[in-house]
């Protein structure tokens, strides 16, 4: 299938590594224009792409850079892809002000800074396309991890309500929520093969973790004007571990 990325203009965060390299490879493998985002300038952004910038989104004027850049670099925005953020471990009682304020500004503030700041881009596209990285715990909470379960289920709440508000522009927006993908994060938490067989064994019922090549599918085909009628969606990419109906 066609999804008509060919010369659309895309702007993806978290670009360095993980879904968000993932997503934006796959992105100029269809021929978008891409402007990759990412923090860490010891990991590359992925090859072929039109721009990219090195900052840190929770930085209070990071949006506005980033916007600025698409419009000097691609002439406007089409698709914003969403993928920064990270889990934050700790158990509620353990946590204080400072550890919060940090886990929201990089799961949700940022985001929320991103889309005030795309939306007149957005609007000005002829079909403008937004995918929010939500995860499996917005719906499925993970003990001691309260602050990414809070962050990722505000993202979540995030894209059901701009796709209502946003809807008369001809803007849609959905969520795509990954369960166990492998990282540099997640290989952290799960430093061994034998570990990460265990897990998934007892808990994937495709009984292995997931590839971040095997999401970005799913935010091409929601990001393309191929899409027209899924918004405020939230898609699930675990390999079945989601125990929601």
């Amino acid at each position: 299938m066609d999804l008509g990325l060919d010369g659309r203009r895309v702007l993806v965060t978290g670009a360095s590594g993980g879904l968000g390299a993932a997503i934006a490879a796959a992105f100029v493998a269809e021929g978008a224009r891409v402007l990759a985002a990412g923090r860490d300038p010891g990991h590359p952004v992925p090859d072929g792409v039109a721009a990219q910038v090195r900052l840190d989104l929770t930085a209070p004027d990071a949006a506005r850079t980033l916007v600025d850049t698409a419009v000097r670099e691609l002439g406007g925005l089409d698709t914003v892809v969403a993928a920064a953020g990270g889990a934050v471990r700790g158990r509620f009682d353990d946590l204080d002000d400072g550890v919060w304020d940090a886990g929201l500004e990089l799961n949700l503030r940022s985001t929320v800074r991103l889309m005030r700041a795309a939306l007149p881009l957005l609007r000005g596209s002829t079909a403008g396309r937004v995918v929010l990285l939500s995860a499996l715990s917005a719906s499925e909470p993970r003990a001691g991890h309260v602050v990414s379960n809070v962050g990722k289920a505000g993202v979540t709440a995030l894209a059901k309500t701009l796709s209502r508000e946003w809807a008369p522009d001809g803007i849609l927006v959905n969520a795509v929520a990954p369960g166990r993908v492998r990282s540099r994060q997640l290989d952290r938490a799960f430093p061994d093969d034998e570990a990460r067989a265990a897990f998934a064994s007892q808990h994937i019922p495709l009984g292995r973790f997931g590839a971040a090549e095997e999401v970005a599918p799913i935010a091409l085909l929601l990001g393309s004007p191929r899409n027209t009628y899924v918004t405020g969606q939230t898609v699930g990419v675990d390999g079945g571990m989601a125990a929601s109906v």
